[in-house]
């Protein structure tokens, strides 16, 4: 068996690694080390700041949470008490429906759905459209819409969705190590309600007629995001 000089043995790949320079730099230098880590965690969260919800700290810690998975409901009783309301809300699609919950799941939520008019569209945008599409679903949601413009019909849509098997009445985010929001934990019927009250298949009447008006911390938000939304409307600056 023939031995490698010491030289060569030192051009090995592993004596250039990245990782192993660190940890001759760390034998080095510890102190120094550390320093320059704080201040580059500390430099992270800085950036991590533009990037936080406003008024974040209403979202964030154990005790925050507790206070939002409350009046945890299932899909098919949102829909109940928006029926007590008179809004015609059914379990499943139904011509008359004005809304109606998908019969299918997907990552723990269950779609809401509605008809809703069209999108408008010639048939150079439809051509498009059609070419651009990433699959054969896609495909033949656009020629659904393209049709029902030239004939005058709405066409179903998936809004917005609710947790599945039950979900609170206000979302819970994730945060990651810096503090950023990544993805909702649980989906919030509430949050799920504003987007459709967004949307003008809903009204605020009718939603505090089904639930009740929204309370506590968290309903200060929401009533925040329905003020904002009727500014937008008027055309008026938030």
């Amino acid at each position: 068996m023939t031995l490698d000089s010491l030289d060569r043995e030192l051009d090995a790949p592993g004596h250039h690694d990245p990782g192993v320079e660190q940890l001759r730099r760390i034998d080095a230098n510890p102190d120094g080390w550390v320093e320059e880590n704080l201040e580059l965690f500390e430099s992270n969260c800085a950036k991590a700041e533009r990037y936080k919800l406003p008024g974040q700290e209403r979202w964030e810690g154990r005790e925050k949470e507790e206070e939002r998975t409350v009046r945890i409901l299932h899909p098919s009783a949102v829909m109940r008490r928006l029926r007590t309301a008179g809004v015609d809300a059914r379990n499943g699609e139904h011509a008359n429906a004005r809304l109606w919950l998908n019969d299918w799941t997907r990552a723990g939520l269950v779609g809401v759905n509605a008809w809703v008019a069209p999108e408008e569209m010639d048939e150079d945008g439809y051509l498009l459209e059609l070419e651009t599409a990433s699959s054969q679903e896609k495909r033949d949601l656009i020629t659904q819409n393209f049709y029902a413009c030239r004939e005058g019909r709405k066409v179903r849509r998936t809004l917005t969705s609710l947790q599945e098997p039950c979900g609170p009445e206000w979302s819970v985010m994730h945060f990651d190590d810096h503090g950023i929001a990544t993805r909702e934990k649980y989906r919030g019927w509430r949050t799920a309600m504003l987007v459709l009250i967004v949307a003008g298949l809903l009204t605020e009447a009718e939603v505090d007629r089904a639930f009740g008006p929204p309370l506590g911390e968290a309903g200060a938000w929401y009533r925040e995001q329905l003020q904002c939304w009727r500014q937008i409307k008027m055309g008026r600056p938030i």
